[in-house]
């Protein structure tokens, strides 16, 4: 019998463990059905987080307008804090690129809405896009979520119309006068707000270095509260007239001067005091060298007159409010000497 060791000699393949290749095959088999179940529930979650990206949303946030429709007739808004809510818009991210916020708008229908005060909460009803209802996919939320309202009764009144100006006219002018055209205005209103009223302003009208007439249209300077009714011309004029401040004048013995003498006269006084009244830069230029009294004879045939006051000529738009003393004046039926 051949030993051991020359047997291993002789065939040294044959000599090899028979179990070399066991290890990687029990890799492969062993728990085989847990191995298979920790693949495919690989493979579902996989599929989960690929959706669930391919779903995620995206947030729009913006401020808009708040739109009243549909307000009762004869009724007026007179309590509504919120002008404007802020709105939170979630949608598909795949979708959000496409959302354009100008095409959505939050409303309110008053349609059913009696006196006194409401609390309107918002809803996905009170917006649309693009004139349409909200679509699929795309929800809102609104802060505030609750609006406050008040409804009260309208009322029309005609209330007059007063002037406001800004500016400074040219030195020396002040207005004389204004007109608004028409002078009163048909207003609207709830009645707590429009009844006490009495008057309406006009925005400013600029009257600055002025010294012209001048017409010139007009805005009223109506508050929130009120408008203008719909039968209301929505046109206003002022006229404004404007004049030179006055200043008054003393000129003492100014001349009477005679004319048309035809017969021989005597006077009590040549000379006569005058006080005048004028626009300023006028007024600066009178002096007794240039103003003087008239006493036309042709108006006096032979006689005694007593009492008489001569016409002083003065510029145009300057006034006498006095003058003394008055003078007596005799005509003597005697022809006068020609004279030159």
């Amino acid at each position: 019998m051949q030993s051991p060791r020359l047997i291993r000699k002789l065939n040294p393949q044959r000599a090899k463990p028979a179990q070399s290749k066991a290890p990687f095959r029990s890799v492969l088999t062993d728990n085989i059905s847990l191995k298979l179940f920790a693949l495919a529930m690989a493979v579902l979650m996989w599929g989960f987080v690929a959706s669930q990206r391919r779903g995620e949303s995206t947030e729009i946030r913006f401020t808009t307008p708040l739109v009243i429709k549909n307000l009762p007739a004869n009724m007026e808004v007179t309590h509504a804090p919120v002008q404007a809510v802020g709105v939170l818009v979630t949608v598909q991210r795949s979708l959000g690129h496409s959302v354009n916020p100008n095409q959505l708008q939050v409303s309110i229908d008053l349609s059913q809405q009696l006196p006194g005060p409401r609390g309107y909460t918002l809803t996905a009803k009170n917006v649309h896009y693009n004139n349409q209802s909200l679509p699929g996919g795309m929800t809102v939320q609104f802060s505030p979520a609750v609006i406050p309202i008040t409804l009260e009764e309208g009322i029309q009144k005609e209330v007059a119309i007063k002037p406001r100006f800004f500016g400074e006219l040219a030195r020396g002018f002040t207005i004389e006068s204004i007109k608004i055209k028409p002078p009163a205005a048909i207003l609207q209103g709830a009645r707590t707000h429009l009844g006490p009223l009495e008057h309406i302003y006009t925005r400013p009208l600029d009257v600055q270095e002025l010294k012209t007439n001048v017409e010139m249209l007009v805005e009223l300077d109506l508050s929130n509260e009120v408008r203008l009714a719909a039968n209301q011309e929505a046109f206003f004029q002022a006229f404004i007239r404007v004049t030179e401040n006055a200043s008054q004048l003393l000129l003492r013995d100014i001349p009477v001067i005679v004319e048309n003498v035809r017969h021989v006269f005597k006077t009590s006084t040549s000379t006569v005091n005058v006080f005048l009244e004028g626009p300023q830069q006028v007024m600066q230029t009178l002096t007794k060298d240039n103003v003087f009294a008239v006493l036309d004879l042709s108006k006096y045939p032979p006689g005694d007159y007593r009492g008489q006051s001569p016409k002083v000529v003065v510029p145009d738009r300057v006034k006498v409010l006095e003058q003394w003393p008055i003078i007596d004046v005799f005509v003597i039926n005697r022809l006068a000497k020609k004279t030159g």
